[in-house]
């Protein structure tokens, strides 16, 4: 009896720790694209203006190397380069529409909407890099 309780429990405990773990990586270059802009916008919109000083979380999405030069392109562009804007939209969440990527061996790219309900669109071309940890977004174009 004590011993069909304990392996109860640890099978309770078992599939407690499995359920906490993370969500892997999307295999796909526009679920890659989609999964990353509906958390950097959400944590725009949470008044989080600098996602991205959480590396660990932005290198499941972003290349070292394009991560590496995002602090280089705002000086440059004086707008956000991942989104193409000084200003954002949270209803981008909710409204994002990415195209099917063209894929090229372990390149892929994809054109990406951010619809706004305050008329507040922005269009990119995102590339993506193929890397031993999956798809990564190497670079934003915003002149798409």
């Amino acid at each position: 009896m004590k011993r069909s309780l304990l392996i109860a429990l640890l099978s309770l405990i078992l599939v407690a720790s499995i359920s906490k773990q993370p969500v892997l990586a999307a295999a796909n270059p526009d679920d890659v694209v989609r999964q990353f802009y509906s958390w950097y916008v959400g944590r725009l919109a949470k008044d989080d203006f600098n996602p991205l000083k959480n590396r660990a979380v932005a290198l499941k999405y972003l290349t070292p190397q394009f991560l590496r030069r995002v602090p280089g392109l705002i000086k440059k562009t004086d707008a956000d380069p991942l989104i193409c804007a000084q200003d954002f939209d949270p209803t981008w969440t909710r409204n994002l529409k990415v195209d099917a990527p063209a894929i090229n061996a372990t390149v892929a790219t994809t054109n990406v909407d951010l619809v706004g309900e305050h008329e507040m669109q922005v269009k990119l071309k995102v590339t993506l890099k193929k890397t031993a940890a999956g798809w990564r977004i190497d670079n934003v174009d915003c002149g798409y």
